[in-house]
């Protein structure tokens, strides 16, 4: 008697298939009829992966952070290939403009078409007027109205003392204008050995020929001259008052002195004697001498007194004092004031 198998599920299986008729694969053969096991949905696969969801954490304020600066964003590939040979064009072409442009102008601007042919020369009134004309038209010859030479122009009158400075001012095309600013000489500083012409502030002018013109101009005595510059101590004093002179009484005049509390005297043609005191404001000085010198209803003068030349005093007359604009009338009209005053005796003057 057979015994009986314990029924396992593999026995079941192929008990199974016997009865539906197909052959029972053995074990290490794979089954032709046998069907692959369903793969499990994916939605139920990542779901049993996902991990579990975490808790939102409380939020907290941040610091803001700092913006980075944004670059300009650059062009397209495409479009920036023509740009740097169109740059180098343009910037070529600006520089081959501005070579020519200035190849032109400085071709133009010493041509003959702007050559200076037309010189005028003015400020002049010294001796050597002529000779400071001449200097300055030769060295404009070959200028140009575009190309004026300052510096030429300077060089050519620095050997003339009564030459201050000049300046030119072009014309439209050919002409120039020149103007000298002149230090003309005003009298003659003579020494027993020496003589030199001065001018209206005591410049000594070293190498001025007066020429004929000498006799036109003042002497003044002094025991020595320096090698230049100007006049020092009472020969300057003296050299300012006779600069301020109008040229139409240079000649009248014979002699100048320090006279003590008198101060400086020009002493007149006729022996008059002007009493100036100091040099200051010789030319207003000057102007009350000789409205005094022009009066015709003065026929005799001992002295003339324009110390004060507001209130010129002739004769004897003493210096008045301090004007009173109430009871002074000479304070309020100035035709007064300039009247002289004349006294029939000399009366020493008070200062």
């Amino acid at each position: 008697m057979a015994t009986r198998r314990t029924s396992t599920p593999a026995a079941k299986r192929r008990a199974a298939s016997r009865k539906a008729g197909r052959a029972t694969p053995r074990r290490g053969h794979a089954s032709p009829t046998r069907r692959k096991a369903k793969p499990k949905p994916a939605a139920k696969r990542t779901a049993a992966k996902r991990p579990p969801a975490k808790r939102p954490r409380a939020k907290t304020r941040r610091a803001p952070a700092k913006r980075k600066p944004t670059r300009a964003k650059r062009p397209a590939a495409g479009r920036t290939r023509s740009l740097p040979g169109l740059r180098t064009s343009l910037i070529a072409a600006a520089v081959l403009a501005l070579v020519l442009a200035a190849a032109y102008f400085a071709w133009f601007r010493n041509s003959s078409l702007v050559a200076v042919t037309k010189v005028e020369v003015g400020g002049l009134s010294s001796p050597d007027a002529l000779r400071i004309e001449d200097a300055l038209t030769e060295a404009a010859t070959g200028m140009t109205t575009l190309n004026v030479d300052q510096a030429r122009l300077e060089k050519a009158v620095a050997r003339f003392p009564t030459v201050v400075s000049v300046s030119a001012d072009a014309d439209l095309l050919h002409g120039l204008a020149i103007t000298v600013n002149e230090r003309p000489p005003a009298l003659i500083a003579k020494t027993k050995e020496d003589e030199v012409a001065v001018s209206a502030d005591g410049t000594l002018l070293t190498g001025l020929d007066l020429g004929d013109a000498a006799d036109q101009f003042p002497v003044l005595p002094v025991d020595q001259l320096p090698g230049s510059g100007k006049l020092e101590g009472e020969a300057l004093q003296q050299a300012i008052v006779l600069g301020g002179a109008p040229a139409p009484l240079r000649p009248l005049i014979e002699g100048i002195t320090i006279e003590g509390e008198r101060g400086v005297e020009v002493t007149m043609r006729g022996d008059i004697p002007i009493r100036f005191g100091t040099s200051e404001d010789a030319a207003a000085k000057w102007a009350a001498a000789a409205a005094v010198l022009a009066d015709p209803k003065l026929d005799m003068l001992t002295y003339v007194d324009v110390r004060v030349p507001q209130r010129p005093a002739v004769g004897g007359a003493a210096m008045p004092p301090a004007a009173d604009p109430v009871a002074d009338p000479a304070a309020v009209d100035p035709a007064v004031a300039e009247e002289p005053v004349v006294t029939e005796e000399p009366v020493e003057p008070t200062l």
